[in-house]
């Protein structure tokens, strides 16, 4: 329910800020760009109040938060088509959203005996979401315009707080540990990593959105179709990669992962069609299959069991950090250039970064592997 609302909305803000407001593309990356860096902040302190106050009373605070930020964006006009006020509440809701993801990644960790097999399924639940809502969206802003994207959000947030009451809780044991060790240098490296790669995910708001409406002239349901097919393409097959994953192991799976989210951003510089763009989609997606649960799972592993949620808040801190980044970087680049491949050149460069400095830091190292499938048949 929250990818549901909230892709909805982030998929095209930037285009609400730069077409009804009339702000410029580098001012909507700002504005983004401080939302995401408040979230960024925020998330460490959101993962330590759900170890201490539990993972269901956090998931439901956001939830909560959320729905009465809707009504502000439903109820008054002056919200919504305000210069002042809509920012403000549009980096409110991005922070409110964010304050559940630590504990939504703790709680999933805590339940799940394989790590991998847990973050899939959740990410199969969230690209659902993410999938369907930017589709939902194109169609709503084509037929009736943003307000009722803003109702559409309030009514999946009241729906997702309405089931996040019936959450069944999992307290961690013991007190949290603040002392420094090995696990929180792998934690903030890999963490780092995330920080880079997500400078790309950042791409899918501000460059790609505009890339798609202005440079390649595309109308909102088409655009909406890219991010459906980005869904989709999850749902069919997040199963099949997580059984590929479970037998290469979470290093290389995030390796290859990674390199294909990056490499597939840049495709599309290649394509100038809506069928091109489609496949570059695929592309980026079977990396997102490969690269973003084995990142939470390895840092569910190198995590003591009663600091997970204080840990998640700070592998998502960075990657709010790199959301935050990306489309100041994106609104940059679109200001100052047309051509496709210094476009997605510019704006994919640290994630193929990224892999370098995982690829070198992370080899050999066991504690972020869980053990692998076996390729013998059972009993063998």
């Amino acid at each position: 329910m929250r990818g549901l609302g909230y892709s909805s909305i982030w998929i095209y803000s930037a285009l609400y800020l730069r077409t009804v407001l009339g702000l410029s593309i580098l001012q909507d990356g700002l504005i983004i760009t401080l939302g995401s860096g408040i979230a960024a902040i925020l998330q460490v302190y959101g993962g330590i109040l759900s170890d201490r106050f539990g993972y269901k009373r956090t998931i439901i605070l956001s939830f909560i938060s959320v729905s009465i930020l809707y009504i502000l964006l439903v109820g008054d006009s002056t919200a919504r088509n305000s210069l002042v006020f809509f920012p403000i509440v549009f980096v409110a809701l991005m922070v409110s959203n964010s304050i559940q993801m630590p504990a939504t990644s703790a709680l999933m960790s805590h339940s799940s005996e394989v790590k991998l097999k847990g973050f899939s399924i959740l990410r199969i639940g969230n690209n659902i979401g993410w999938g369907i809502g930017p589709a939902i969206g194109g169609f709503l802003i084509s037929g009736s315009g943003f307000y009722f994207l803003f109702l559409f959000g309030f009514a999946t947030s009241v729906v997702g707080l309405s089931l996040a009451t019936m959450i069944k809780d999992v307290k961690p044991s013991g007190n949290a540990y603040v002392k420094f060790h090995a696990g929180n240098r792998l934690l903030i490296v890999l963490s780092i990593v995330a920080l880079l790669l997500f400078i790309v995910q950042a791409q899918e708001t501000i460059t790609l959105s505009n890339y798609a409406k202005i440079i390649k002239g595309l109308d909102y349901n088409d655009i909406g179709l890219l991010y459906l097919t980005n869904g989709l393409v999850v749902i069919l097959t997040q199963g099949m990669v997580y059984r590929a994953s479970r037998k290469l192991g979470n290093y290389i799976s995030f390796i290859i992962g990674g390199f294909l989210y990056s490499f597939g951003f840049f495709s599309f510089a290649f394509f100038s069609g809506l069928n091109g763009m489609i496949l570059a989609t695929v592309i980026l997606t079977f990396g997102e299959d490969f690269a973003f649960p084995a990142g939470l799972a390895m840092v569910s592993l190198i995590s003591r069991p009663e600091n997970i949620g204080r840990n998640m808040g700070t592998y998502n801190a960075f990657i709010s950090a790199g959301r935050a980044i990306g489309p100041l970087l994106g609104g940059y680049v679109l200001s100052i250039t047309t051509t496709p491949f210094e476009i997605w050149g510019f704006t994919t460069m640290s994630g193929f970064l990224s892999i370098l400095i995982f690829a070198a830091v992370f080899r050999g190292k066991g504690n972020i592997q869980e053990q692998a499938l076996s390729l013998a048949p059972a009993g063998k």
